[in-house]
């Protein structure tokens, strides 16, 4: 009787410390993104990131042992959350056009510019300095998310099929890579597309993802 008393004390407080640990991973996440977001990831320090959560520097490494496992957690969270809010976008409604589909993904990225900023450096950056079990619960995750998306993409375009959804994917992540690249310029670049002659470089992520994406979805319906 008295040791299940005591168990049943010990179950809350390892349960706190549980809470504890998510809510100061969390808090490291937070100040990760708002750093990113005021910088760039070269600029950003891990010892940023402890000044900006009062943390000792050592106790950030406890929690992520490389930069890049910070914002590659972090990608993550924002890779999840975009796919389910792209998901439920999906769900709604019957057959839809080539250009519906494609205006509905470009949309759902407005203000979503710190994801795909970390978007575009998963590959090249984050990925490069991970454990393999992070990497692997990174893919795992994105795997099964695309599992759901391309579903409803072929509910919303018969024509496409489970292997042409998948791809159809795969390519707009590439163009989401490529657009943001050009997009997120320097400031002294930004200042020189001012010019009028330069309107033809300048890039407005929206439309031109809406066009790359419905021009993508006609050759995959013609095929």
């Amino acid at each position: 009787m008295a040791g299940a008393l005591a168990a049943k004390r010990v179950i809350p407080l390892r349960a706190r410390r549980d809470e504890d640990k998510e809510a100061r991973r969390r808090e490291l996440l937070d100040a990760a993104r708002a750093l990113f977001e005021a910088t760039s990831f070269a600029q950003v320090k891990m010892a940023d990131v402890a000044a900006r959560t009062g943390l000792a520097k050592g106790t950030v490494f406890l929690y992520f042992p490389t930069k890049e496992a910070l914002f590659l957690a972090l990608l993550d969270d924002l890779l999840t959350a975009w796919f389910a809010k792209l998901n439920g976008q999906l769900s709604e409604g019957g057959v839809w056009t080539g250009h519906q589909l494609a205006r509905t993904v470009a949309l759902s990225l407005v203000g979503e510019e710190t994801f795909t900023r970390l978007l575009a450096l998963a590959q090249t950056v984050l990925e490069q300095n991970v454990t393999v079990e992070q990497a692997r619960a990174f893919k795992e995750r994105v795997l099964v998310s695309m599992g759901t998306t391309a579903a409803l993409l072929q509910q919303r375009l018969p024509f496409l099929t489970p292997q042409t959804a998948v791809q159809l994917i795969r390519h707009v992540h590439a163009l989401m890579t490529g657009l943001r690249q050009m997009a997120d310029i320097a400031p002294v670049a930004r200042e020189v597309l001012t010019l009028p002659h330069m309107a033809p470089l300048r890039v407005d992520f929206t439309a031109e993802l809406t066009a790359a994406i419905t021009t993508l979805l006609h050759g995959l319906e013609a095929r």
